[in-house]
């Protein structure tokens, strides 16, 4: 996945908290540099992040992610799955 993170004051394009191509902010551009590495829990991802916890922010942030198309499950066809991890969208 080769998409273009430009910095969030660059070219406004968020909808309602949800990331486009052209606006990303800070954490959601570590969290898809962290995610480069390989798949990750959320858990594992805040940890990274040097977050205590995975607070409200942290969870839009990843939603966001999700509906921009960055990033999606591991396994997608069951989100509770207890091995589930985040990965860079493969389309």
């Amino acid at each position: 996945m080769n998409k273009n993170y430009k910095a969030e004051g660059e070219v406004k394009g968020e909808v309602r908290g949800e990331a486009t191509e052209k606006s990303l902010n800070d954490t959601e551009r570590a969290i898809l540099k962290l995610l480069e590495k390989g798949p990750s829990s959320a858990e594992e991802l805040a940890n990274e992040l040097g977050l205590k916890s995975r607070s409200g922010f942290f969870t839009r942030t990843l939603r966001g992610l999700m509906k921009g198309g960055f990033i999606e499950y591991k396994y997608p066809e069951s989100p509770r799955h207890p091995d589930q991890k985040y990965r860079l969208s493969s389309g």
